[in-house]
């Protein structure tokens, strides 16, 4: 029982349905109309009027003198059960104390003569005038303590319907209390989800920030936290995106100073003017690189979706990549089906695959092959990328696809790129509601599992 609605739900309910149980049973003990408590009433004032009966029989016969006031229990005697004999004064014959609705039972028969008996809550009381021996009236009152039984209290043809429109009405106020508690956590909880989904603009809403209580606060500060991280990552991508275009163009009059530098050069000059070409063509790729991720954080890519087939994609890129290899002793070999059709966008899906495969072919050992292979089914594509290099220690797979990642002993500054190929690789495949994971083989080395829908989703 996981769902708080439910909890919330079956607690109302059955706190009430008891309590109203209890009432429905209890009930009848205050009134004196319902058939079993007739017959309980019935039946303790029947056993109380024949003890008053035998009493009086005694004193008309031998006097106030020859009864007990309490009989033994082993004589025919209940617990809770007394005579008491009055005067024509309300006076009690044996000087005990007396409860008021005993002396006020005994003055009304005192009054009319004629024998009586009455029910107070649980005491059942039965009075009866008699003359003694000496011609004195008197009159005798029993009493008997006797509480109802459950089964004195129950009439099921008039309770079970009672309770059924009971825990009817019941279930609906307590769906109604459960569905007004648990429905603001519910929308909390996807808002939740939104945001760290990456979906920035998630809020709660007005119809719970109305609320008066701790979740309406809670709601309120939730969207104030989002928004205030809308507003920080916005800026941070605005400032990333500006400087990056602002980078363009001083790296394009730097190369047409190059240029002309290379015109002009002298035999010393070629080297260093190499040496700087290198480092603008990386400083080029590396602003590339960003405007990209940007936009793939916007999800906002640059073409239409299309179909084609994977398989033939892939093999473009393995075929590239095996060129690049053979020149460090190193190969890449595809194990693929004959086609897998597709929907997407080939130009993130192709970038996303090539920079997952040259990553593997940079670590991998020499003389080493990195291994591809492809499964393609009906609702989704999977394709696995192994290379037998170093692996990745375990606490660094997680953060491995963020931007300017980096493993000390794997991906050094010389060896790798900027940082960036893994996080591209990883939001150009949650463009197409795809997942990138990466673990250490068991037998060693590295994979990287792409898992690609078949039908890529409406931006």
């Amino acid at each position: 029982m996981n769902s708080l609605f439910l909890r919330i739900f079956l607690w109302f309910w059955l706190a009430m349905v008891v309590l109203g149980v209890l009432l429905v049973v209890t009930s009848p003990f205050f009134t004196q109309s319902r058939s079993r408590v007739d017959r309980w009433q019935q039946g303790a004032e029947s056993w109380a009027q024949g003890r008053v009966n035998r009493a009086a029989q005694r004193i008309e016969e031998f006097g106030v003198g020859s009864f007990q006031a309490r009989e033994p229990r082993g004589h025919g005697g209940r617990r809770g059960s007394e005579i008491f004999v009055f005067d024509k004064n309300v006076r009690e014959l044996q000087d005990r104390v007396t409860p008021e609705p005993v002396t006020d039972l005994a003055r009304r028969v005192i009054s009319n003569g004629s024998e009586e008996a009455v029910r107070r809550g649980g005491m059942h009381m039965v009075a009866r005038p008699v003359v003694d021996p000496e011609g004195r009236l008197l009159v005798i009152v029993g009493t008997l303590h006797r509480p109802p039984r459950p089964i004195d209290l129950l009439e099921p043809k008039a309770l079970w319907w009672r309770l059924a429109l009971l825990a009817l009405v019941v279930g609906a106020l307590s769906l109604w209390l459960a569905r007004y508690l648990s429905a603001p956590v519910g929308a909390l909880r996807r808002a939740t989800l939104r945001l760290s989904a990456g979906d920035l603009s998630a809020r709660v809403g007005k119809p719970v920030n109305r609320r008066r209580d701790e979740i309406g606060q809670l709601a309120h500060d939730f969207d104030a936290m989002a928004g205030r991280l809308e507003n920080l990552v916005g800026s941070q991508r605005r400032l990333l995106r500006d400087v990056s275009h602002e980078l363009r163009s001083p790296l394009a009059r730097l190369t047409v100073a190059l240029q002309l530098a290379r015109d002009r050069q002298g035999p010393r000059a070629a080297e260093a003017l190499d040496r700087i070409e290198r480092e603008t063509g990386r400083l080029d790729d590396l602003i590339g690189q960003l405007l990209l991720l940007e936009r793939l954080e916007a999800r906002a890519p640059d073409t239409e979706a299309v179909d084609f087939d994977l398989t033939a994609l892939l093999n473009e890129v393995v075929d590239d990549a095996s060129f690049e290899a053979s020149a460090t002793q190193r190969a890449v070999e595809v194990e693929a089906v004959s086609s897998c059709p597709i929907r997407g966008y080939p130009a993130l899906i192709r970038s996303a695959l090539d920079n997952v495969l040259r990553n593997a072919v940079r670590h991998t050992a020499e003389e080493t092959t990195v291994e591809v292979s492809i499964d393609c089914g009906k609702a989704s594509a999977e394709i696995t990328i192994r290379d037998y290099g170093p692996g990745v220690p375990e606490e660094h797979l997680e953060t491995l696809f963020e931007p300017f990642s980096r493993v000390a002993d794997a991906r050094e500054r010389s060896t790798g790129g900027a940082g960036l190929g893994l996080a591209i690789a990883r939001r150009a495949i949650e463009v197409h509601d795809g997942s990138v994971t990466a673990r250490n083989h068991a037998d060693g080395g590295f994979e990287v599992a792409v898992t690609l829908p078949m039908t890529v989703p409406l931006l």
